[in-house]
Parts: C-alpha cells; structure tokens; sequence
C-alpha cells in the first residue's frame, strides 16, 4: 500500500495519447507550480480555535438543480421547454424531461433562506448544477457549465455568506454553515467523461468552490476533484490535526467509478485514477480513526448493482464496499444523488456481490446459459415486444422511462429478497443463525446507502433534512460542548508511546484496509452514538398544484386590469409576487408505514423485509439485538390496510375505520402497503397511485407469461 505521502506527492503524468483523447479543458497540467503539495492532507497553518457553535441536531441533502437558462413558461416539453408553445408551467414542467427553471432555482432556495437556515449545521450538495445535454440546436459547452455553476454557488451565498466580510481576501471564513459541493456527470464536458487532473476543468472548480473547499486540499483536488471538509469541530474546539473528534465529510468523485466513462479504467490499476482515490481514501479514513473523527462519504452516482443496472466498475463497487466494512466504526453514512429516485440500497460486505448475486448469505455465481459471468441480466423480451422494458437511465424522460423506473426499483426488491430473515433463517433449533448471518447483533455485514431525490422536476421537486444524534456533544443550551486540553502533552504523550514500539519488518502490501479494533464498539451507522442518524424529513413541492394557482393569478390579474381600464383607473403597479412553498411529503420519525426506529442499518433492514411482502400474517417474531425493545416483529396482515394514512405522507388515501370493511371507490387495497408506499415515495408522489398498479401489474402479467413459456 502506499504511504501518505507517496500518494500526496505523486503527480498523474499520462501520455499524449491520453492528453488527445480528452477534451481541451481536461488535457492534464503537469508541474503547475501553483499547486501546494501537502503530504499530510491536513490544515498546514495553525490550527483555528472556533469559539462553542450551536448544533442543531439536523443538516441539509440538496442534489441535482440542473438550472436550464434556457427554459421558456408555456414551451413545449417535446422541445425541452425551450421552443414552441405546450404546457411547460412557469415553475417547472414535472414528470418531464425539461431541466429546471430559474424561478423555480430562486424560490427553492428563497424557501430555505425563510425556514431553514438557521435551522441546519452544514448542507451537503451532491452535485450536477448544470443543465443536460439534451438539446442538439442549443449544445452545452465548457463555459456554460461553469456559469451556471457559479451561478448556483451564488444561490448558497446569498443563502448561507457572512454579508459582513464575503468580499474579504480568505475565501474560507464566508459561511454561516459549511457547505460540502460534490461534482456531478454533467458538471463536466463533455458529460461522464473525465480525465484525472491537474488540468482546467480542476482548476475552474477551485476557483468556483473556493468558498468550500479547504485551502490544504487544493492539491489533491487539482488531481482528482476529491476532498474532504471538517463540518463540526473537535471536542477540544479545533479544526485541522489538533481537532481531536469531530465530523468531517468527504466528497468523492464517482466519475472515476462511473462506468458511462469511458476515459478511465476501473480502481485495479495503479496508473488509473480510480486507483489512487480509493488509496488516497483508505489513509484520509485511517487518520480520522486515529484522531477519533466520523466521517460521512457522499457521491454523485450512487453504487447501484442490481439485476437491471450497475452504475460502478465493479473493481471500483467492490472496493468500495470493503473499504465501507473496514473504516464502520469511523463513517456515519453514505449520500448520493443522480438518479432521481428516492431510495435506499443494503451493499453486502460479506459476498462482496450485489443482492441478485447471493441468496441468504451464499454466493451465487450469476451464470449465463453459455457459463459466462454476467454483471446484469440480460434482456429476456424483443424490443418490439410489449414486455420489453430498457435499463433504467435517469436523464432521459421520466413519462418514457417509468417503466424502466418501476423495474429497477423492482430489481431493488429482489435484492432485498435476498437478505437473511428471521422467519427463514432463525429458527428455533438455529436461535443464533440469523444474526451470524447478518453480521452480528447490529447487523455490520451490510452498508446503508441512501440516494436522495433531486430540485429537478422529473417527479417533483424535493429537499431532504437528515437529523443526527447530538448526545454528548451540546450543553443544556445546544452549544457544542469544548473540553480544554493540554493537546501538546497529549500528542507528546501519544509519540512518546509509539516510540516505544519495537520496529517491525516491512510488511507485504494489503489487499484492504484494517479493520476497526476488536474492542471497538460498533460504528455510528450501526448504533446509536454521537453523529448516528435519527430520522430525516422529506420536503417537496406540488408543482402541479402551484403551476395551475399562477395561471388562475395571472388570469385574475388581467380580468382585473381589464376593469380597471373600463373604469378609467390606473392598473395597480406592485403586484402580488408569486411563490411556491415547500411541504412535508413524509417523516420518518412519524411515519406509520415505514417504521423507522431510527436511521441505523438493522432499522434499514427490518424495512426491506417488509418491502419484499408484508401482506402476509406472521406469527413468529426475533429480535435483532439483545434489547427486548428492539424485536423485530413482522406486520399483521395489512391487505386490509392499503390506505393507511402516514404522518406527514402525501395524497395517500384515508385510513379505513374497520377491518375488512368495502373499499371505498371499488378501490382494491394494495398487497403490499409497504412495497407500494416505497415506490409512490421514488416517484415523490408525482405518479398516481392507479400509474403505478398498473405498472406492477403488467411486470406481473409479463413474469407469469415467461414462466410458461420456460415452462413450456
């Protein structure tokens, strides 16, 4: 493995073959003298002492703006709103595939200026502030993609900048709450392709982000678009390597994992980038753990392996994951974005393989017909067959490519299908069988991943708001809670003890990270602790609703008007502004579907069983922990209780007062209350409940007929 300092050093010289192939933005800068080379990845300067902050237990997931200058009100959504007359509403055209409007940019971030602001301890923004691609008479180019970034950082300022010193000469001090940007497959041109730095694209988005990124990170930034910021300080009140505790989060570029491009590799090879970030995170991880730090590790493109989609090179996933078991006890979780969709995935740290691989914890191969391995499965419909369903991509339309949707939140089913339950695997006679199978009692042998739907109105627009456990951390008045310590004797103290170590030979290199002490206590993501997730809320906005309301004010406007002229009277000339506000779609501290204890992976697990079918009446129970509080008891029968109204939860139907009662309507109840609820909140409740029936029903009626047919 390489030192910290091997992997700091080392410059990326690639060839000119390389250099030609790419874009004239990514031709790698190779001897910039202008890079500060720090081998250490930490603060040089002396480490800054903030004076006790206040934490609100709660920050911000925003992803996916794709602002569109473009986007005309009232164009065409087979033109992508940008010509000729249609439907297009002024604050976004949902269930399209038109980007997003200014307007509705501005009032989003308008909305949380007003409530929550000063509400949150830091935002998380999981890139692509750039429109698609996705117009041929009006092409994205390299400046354009910048602007618009810039544009959008200009929104976090004017939400979240200091207006008494944003102009100053240190970039790093402009923020009320830090603010973590991660880059996006089409924040880059041309989109999904990107060559490892340093080169221009890396150097616009150090200037763009200069408010974000640490000063001591630029070097390894220039290299990769990586880079990690500490967002709370230590429990001594310091940021940098004297900050001992804290939380730091790490943005990861998942282009270099991104199979869609095509410019590099895989994580295997030493000379590719993908490689290099995977080490350069293995040691940034290592000395979290050494300084008693947490780490949160958000992306771009999720990890999604699954029968119908893989988003990573599987050297990149599987490294990934292992490196996600290695470093549990220092990472609270992980956040992604790009697919639209809101959803969650279990990656199996144990098999080393996606869900559809493996079966109650033993591998299974994948084997086609002819013994070759497969990644997916391949389509088993004609084209031109009706059943016939594409992989599922988040950028093309959403109306087309629902079907596509619905199947890969299917696949997503079935993986989870695949996990242990109580009821198969721990019998009586095998009391202890389910819980070896998951990893123990806090079910370590899986990784949470969480993908956060977007701004863009593919479905509806959404904004998420993740609450963490403070305990420990704040006084009685929510301040963070600083311990004075003489750092200098402790640090000597902490030398002076690996001194005394007697030397070591030099060890062959590892083929993964060590793991956590066997003494260690189990890792935020897996119990509950300081910086352990509780819950999260779920904001969104019915652009429907708030689309018809502005015709309906911009007709009365001009009725008005028009009588105002036949009274010889002067139009009003301040108008009523219009806006949108954002509601609370479900959460999950409420949720009566979902059930969430809390946001730890056996609370994830419980709901993937009851995801795969809850319709049925269990009658045998086991709990995941030694706490008799933390049973997991499998649902009654709820065929009865499709319409089960959740806290919070969006034009679901109203609860029925009796058991078996007619459905009102001729409506029939779902099978599976929990299933359909999961796949309603995907689509944020932007696809009707009848859409989706029907959708599940012909997957259905297609599974059924392939059955017979391999039958016959």
């Amino acid at each position: 493995m390489l030192t910290a300092t091997c992997v700091h050093l080392a410059l990326w010289v690639f060839g000119a073959a390389a250099s030609a192939a790419g874009p004239a933005s990514q031709i790698p800068i190779v001897g910039d003298a202008n890079i500060n080379i720090n081998p250490t990845g930490l603060r040089r300067d002396e480490d800054p002492e903030e004076p006790p902050r206040k934490l609100h237990g709660r920050f911000l997931h925003i992803t996916d703006l794709h602002p569109d200058p473009f986007y005309k009100d009232g164009a065409s959504v087979d033109q992508k709103c940008h010509r000729q007359k249609g439907d297009a509403g002024y604050w976004g055209a949902e269930t399209s595939s038109c980007d997003t409007p200014w307007s509705l940019v501005n009032e989003t971030f308008r909305w949380i200026d007003e409530n929550l602001k000063d509400k949150i301890d830091f935002v998380i923004w999981t890139g692509d502030s750039a429109r698609h691609d996705n117009d041929v008479k009006i092409p994205r180019t390299s400046h354009q993609i910048y602007d618009l970034n810039q544009k959008a950082v200009h929104k976090m300022l004017e939400v979240f900048g200091k207006a008494d010193n944003i102009d100053d000469n240190n970039p790093t001090n402009d923020l009320l709450v830090p603010i973590v940007p991660n880059l996006g497959n089409n924040d880059i041109f041309p989109h999904n392709i990107m060559l490892p730095g340093p080169s221009k694209l890396t150097h616009e988005y150090v200037e763009i982000w200069k408010h974000f990124i640490p000063e001591d990170q630029y070097h390894v930034f220039h290299k990769g678009a990586y880079f990690w910021q500490q967002v709370i300080p230590g429990h001594n009140g310091k940021i940098g390597p004297s900050s001992m505790g804290g939380l730091a989060v790490f943005s990861l570029n998942t282009i270099f994992f991104y199979e869609s491009n095509k410019a590099v590799d895989g994580c295997d090879n030493k000379d590719e980038p993908g490689y290099q970030q995977m080490e350069w995170l293995d040691i940034q991880l290592g000395l979290m753990r050494d300084r008693g730090m947490k780490a949160i590790l958000i992306g771009h493109v999720p990890p999604a392996w699954t029968e119908t989609k893989r988003n990573w090179d599987p050297t990149c996933w599987r490294k990934y994951v292992l490196w996600a078991r290695q470093y549990r006890d220092v990472i609270v979780g992980h956040l992604y974005g790009h697919m639209n969709l809101d959803h969650f995935f279990l990656l199996d740290s144990d098999e080393l393989e996606p869900g559809h691989k493996t079966k109650k914890g033993k591998a299974n191969k994948g084997k086609t017909k002819k013994g070759k391995s497969k990644s997916i499965e391949e389509p088993v419909f004609a084209k031109d067959d009706v059943c016939f369903i594409e992989e599922y991509d988040p950028e093309t339309d959403p109306v087309v490519s629902i079907s596509s949707a619905e199947e890969y939140l299917h696949s997503l089913r079935k993986s989870f299908a695949s996990l242990p339950h109580p009821k198969t695997d721990g019998a009586s006679s095998k009391k202890d069988n389910y819980k070896k199978l998951i990893g123990g009692k806090w079910a370590e042998r899986y990784i949470l991943t969480l993908v956060g739907p977007s701004v863009i109105p593919n479905y509806f627009p959404t904004l998420r708001v993740i609450e963490y456990n403070t305990t420990g951390l704040v006084d009685n008045h929510g301040k963070l809670v600083v311990t004075r310590e003489d750092n200098a004797e402790t640090e000597k103290n902490n030398n002076n003890k690996k001194k005394k170590k007697k030397p070591k030979k030099p060890a062959a290199p590892v083929k993964e990270p060590h793991g956590p002490s066997k003494s260690s206590p189990p890792g935020p993501a897996y119990s509950m602790q300081p910086y352990s997730w509780i819950g999260y809320t779920q904001y969104f906005a019915n652009l429907t609703e708030f689309n018809a309301r502005f015709l309906e004010e911009q007709q009365d406007a001009r009725d008005i008007d028009v009588e105002l002229k036949k009274r010889d009277v002067s139009p009003a000339k301040k108008k009523k502004k219009a806006s949108i506000e954002y509601e609370v779609e479900y959460d999950t501290r409420t949720d009566k579907t979902y059930k969430l204890k809390d946001m730890t992976v056996r609370s994830y697990l419980k709901l993937a069983q009851r995801i795969v079918d809850s319709s049925k009446k269990k009658t045998a129970s086991l709990d995941h922990s030694d706490d008799d509080n933390d049973a997991l008891v499998e649902d009654e029968d709820t065929s009865d209780l499709a319409g089960e109204e959740s806290t919070g939860d969006f034009n679901l139907e109203k609860k029925k007062k009796k058991k078996h009662k007619k459905p009102k309507n001729g409506k029939k109840p779902h099978k599976n209350r929990v299933w359909h609820t999961f796949t309603k909140r995907a689509f944020v409740c932007a696809v009707p409940d009848e859409k989706i029936t029907q959708l599940q029903e012909k997957r259905e009626g297609c599974s059924a007929r392939l059955t017979l047919e391999e039958e016959d």
